[in-house]
Formats: structure tokens, sequence, C-alpha cells
């Protein structure tokens, strides 16, 4: 099979052209998805942010409850100790206030440590809510530059298509199915120039014999891996 390889130059480029603008189109998508992805991100830390202010004050609510509650027993059993005529009761009734209020000092405590951490949550949540609604702007932003970009490519990629389309109706016979064939498998690496004595696709040397024939301007099919290798004419 053999082609002139000014031909086979310009097939190749073209090919390369449509390989990038399709892989540049396939990125689109995957830009957009990063995009959303870094946003529900952000949306899942406020809503877990959310969650654990919540806990957090449930928690203090419970046990500030819980206090009272405490409070009001030591409140009643002061009163039955005072009314106690026995020392025995007296003195367990004593022996229950104490040990009450030494829970409600423990208690106190933890209030505090929650009601400080409830604070330390709030500013955790606000900065929460300010980081995705940057991510919201932001997303916005690329899903609008993308869409803008994606338009761009396919029109070029619509041009491109005809130009390639215009240059493989000068292929025929033998050459112009083994052309398909190769590009169907390999797109456009089904084509390499020539660096030096080597196929630049498998950098194998070629024979003599195959080097004067892509001197004299055809193309040839590298022995090694297929591919179609020509001369650049532009050197």
């Amino acid at each position: 099979m053999t082609a002139a390889a000014p031909l086979v130059q310009t097939l190749h480029r073209i090919n390369r052209q449509k390989s990038d603008l399709i892989s540049q189109l396939q990125r689109c998508p995957k830009l957009i998805a990063v995009a959303q992805t870094q946003l529900k991100q952000a949306q899942d830390h406020i809503q877990a942010t959310r969650q654990k202010l919540t806990k957090a004050r449930l928690d203090a609510e419970m046990k500030q409850l819980q206090m009272k509650e405490r409070e009001q027993k030591i409140h009643n059993w002061r009163g039955k100790m005072n009314a106690a005529k026995e020392n025995r009761e007296y003195q367990a009734l004593k022996d229950q206030i104490a040990a009450d209020t030494q829970a409600n000092v423990v208690l106190s405590d933890e209030i505090l440590e929650l009601l400080e951490s409830i604070d330390a949550i709030g500013v955790e949540l606000q900065q929460a809510e300010a980081d995705a609604k940057a991510k919201q702007s932001e997303c916005e932003r690329i899903v609008g530059e993308v869409e803008q970009r994606r338009q761009v490519l396919e029109n070029e990629l619509a041009r491109v298509q005809t130009e390639l389309t215009e240059a493989e109706l000068q292929l025929s016979g033998d050459f112009k199915r083994d052309y398909q064939r190769l590009v169907a498998t390999k797109s456009d690496d089904a084509m390499a120039e020539l660096e030096g004595n080597c196929c630049g696709g498998c950098c194998q040397s070629l024979t003599p014999m195959l080097i004067e024939r892509l001197t004299t301007g055809q193309s040839i099919a590298c022995p090694s891996c297929g591919r179609l290798v020509y001369k650049n004419q532009d050197r």
C-alpha cells in the first residue's frame, strides 16, 4: 500500500487535530464534575456541622435540665434534713446533698465546655456556609466557561472533520482500506513521521530501500509496527 507523502502528512495532521479536540471535549464534563463534587462536599460539610451543632445544643439542654432537677432534689433534701428527727437520717440526707452538690459542680463544668463547643461550632458553620457560597459561585463560573468552550470545540471539530473528509476523498483502492483499518484501531497514531532513518512511531530502523522510497515522496508501511510512515515535506 502506498500514497503520496504530502497526503499522508496532511491526514496525520488533521487526525491529530481531531484527536486533540475530542480529548478536550471529553475533559469538559470532567471539569464540571470536579466543580460539582467540590460543591457537594462543601454542602455536606454544612449539613454535618449543623447536625453537630444541634447535637451539642441538645446535650447542653439535657445537662442543664439534669442540673436543675438535681438542684430541686437538693432543695427538697435540705427541707427533709432540717425536719429530720434522727441523726442517722440527718447524716444520710447530708451525705446525699454533698454528693449531688459535687455532681452538679462536675455537670456545670461539662455544660461550660459544651457552651464553648457550641460557640466554636457556630464559627465553623459560618465558615462552612461561606465556603459553600464561594464553591457555588465557582461551580457556576466553571459550568458557564466550559459550556462556551464546548461550543467552540464542537464547531472546530466539525470544521476539522470536514477537512478530514475532503482529504480522505483523495484515497483509493487498497491504501484507502488499509488507512481506514489503521485509523479505526490506532486513531492519529496510525501514521508516523520519519525520524532520521527510523519510524517515528516505534523507533525501529528502516531498510535503505524503504528510506529511498520515502525520500522520493512516497509513504510506506512500517514493517515493525504497521504505521504509515512519511517523510515530512516541510523540512
